[in-house]
C-alpha cells in the first residue's frame, strides 16, 4: 500500500485522500481484484507522454484545456449518447481517459444543459493528469483503460474519448471488457475516436507525429473494429458519426484566429512548429488538413462546416475548425458479459 501511485501520493495516502474528499469513488475502489498488483507494478513503470512536456506534451495539453469548452460541441453530444436516461436524478459517467478532467469540468460550467445531474470519475494512466484532476477538486484514479481499479457494475456510464487511439490494438478487446464490467446493466458505453481514414487522422500522422516532441504514431479505428470490438465483447452496438469540431471565441477575428493557432499547438504539442510559420500559413495548413469535404460527402453528410472558417455570432468572432468522429454505442445488457 505504500508503493508508488502518484507523482504526490503513495497508494495508502490517496486512499486517504479520496475517502476523505470522495466517498463515493472509494466505495467504488478495488485495488484488490485479482491482477491488481501486476497492473499496479506496470502503473508505476509507465511514463506517459501527457505527464510533462519533457515526456511528450502534459503540460501544453493541459495549457489547452484551460478552455474547457473549445470541444463542447461534441462533448455535449457524447454525454447524451451516454446518459439516454433523463429520469435518472443523478448518473455517474467513468470517463476513462478523462486526462485532468476536461469533460467533467465542461459538464460542470454547463450543467443547465441536462435534465438529470451528471457525476464523473476521471481516469487517466498519468499519474501527472490524475494529479492535476484531484487538484481541481475532481474524485480522480489512475489506471489503464485494460485494467480498472472500480467494482463490478459500480458506474452509470462508461466514456472511452479523446485518445482512445492510444490503446494499444492488442488491449483494446480488454478495454471495451473492463468497461462492460464495470457498468451497471442497462448501462451505456460510448468509445469515440477519428476514423483511420479521416481528416483528423490524417493530421496526426502529416502534421503532429513528424512535428511533436512525443511523435503520435498510433494507430486510429476503423468502424469495422469498433463493430468487431462490441460484437466480440457480447454487446449490441451501433456505430454513428459524430461532428466534433473546434470552436474558439474572442472579440475580433483576428484574435480568434490566433485562438485557435494557440489551441491546436498546444493541444497536439505543435507550437513550437507553428512558430515557424506565418500567421497565414498556420490557418492555410489547418484550412488544408481539415478539408472534410471528401470526407462528409463519403457519408453522405452536408449539414457541417466541411473546412475552417472564421464567422460572426452572438456579438463575437468564432473560429470553428471541423472534426468528423466515429462512436460506437452500446447498452449492457441485463446478463453480465
Amino acid at each position: 500500500m505504500s508503493r508508488p501511485y502518484l507523482p504526490s501520493l503513495v497508494l495508502r495516502d490517496y486512499l486517504h485522500t479520496v475517502a476523505t474528499l470522495h466517498p463515493q469513488l472509494r466505495e467504488l475502489l478495488d485495488f484488490g481484484r485479482p491482477g491488481a498488483d501486476e497492473a499496479l507494478a506496470e502503473l508505476a513503470g509507465t511514463v506517459s507522454e501527457f505527464d510533462t512536456d519533457s515526456t511528450g506534451r502534459g503540460d501544453s495539453y493541459r495549457r489547452a484545456q484551460r478552455d474547457t469548452l473549445v470541444r463542447w460541441t461534441g462533448m455535449r453530444r457524447l454525454l447524451d449518447l451516454a446518459t439516454p436516461d433523463a429520469a435518472a436524478p443523478v448518473t455517474l459517467i467513468l470517463d476513462v481517459l478523462g486526462g485532468d478532467g476536461t469533460v467533467a469540468r465542461a459538464a460542470s460550467s454547463q450543467s443547465a444543459c441536462f435534465e438529470s445531474k451528471l457525476a464523473f470519475i476521471t481516469g487517466d494512466l498519468s499519474g501527472h493528469m490524475v494529479d492535476k484532476a484531484l487538484a481541481h477538486g475532481l474524485p480522480a484514479v489512475r489506471q489503464a483503460a485494460h485494467f480498472l481499479f472500480l467494482r463490478d457494475a459500480g458506474v452509470d456510464a462508461v466514456l472511452l474519448a479523446y485518445g482512445t487511439h492510444h490503446i494499444p490494438a492488442a488491449r483494446r478487446p480488454q478495454a471495451v471488457a473492463e468497461a462492460a464490467r464495470v457498468v451497471r446493466p442497462g448501462g451505456r458505453i460510448v468509445l469515440h475516436d477519428f476514423d483511420e481514414s479521416s481528416p483528423m487522422a490524417g493530421f496526426f500522422g502529416e502534421v503532429v507525429h513528424p512535428h511533436a516532441a512525443g511523435g503520435h504514431d498510433y494507430r486510429h479505428f476503423s468502424r469495422a473494429e469498433l463493430t468487431g470490438l462490441f460484437t466480440g465483447a457480447g454487446l449490441p452496438v451501433r456505430v454513428v458519426d459524430l461532428y466534433d469540431p473546434l470552436i474558439v471565441r474572442a472579440d475580433s477575428a483576428e484574435s480568434a484566429s490566433a485562438g485557435m493557432r494557440d489551441y491546436v499547438g498546444d493541444m497536439y504539442g505543435v507550437r513550437d512548429y507553428f512558430a515557424t510559420l506565418t500567421d497565414d500559413e498556420v490557418w492555410q495548413l489547418l484550412t488544408r488538413h481539415f478539408d472534410h469535404t471528401g470526407y462528409l460527402a463519403g457519408i453522405g453528410r452536408d449539414d457541417v462546416p466541411a473546412r475552417p472558417l472564421v464567422y460572426r455570432a452572438d456579438g463575437q468572432f468564432v473560429a470553428e475548425v471541423p472534426r468528423m468522429a466515429i462512436v460506437a454505442v452500446a447498452t449492457r445488457t441485463q446478463v453480465a458479459p
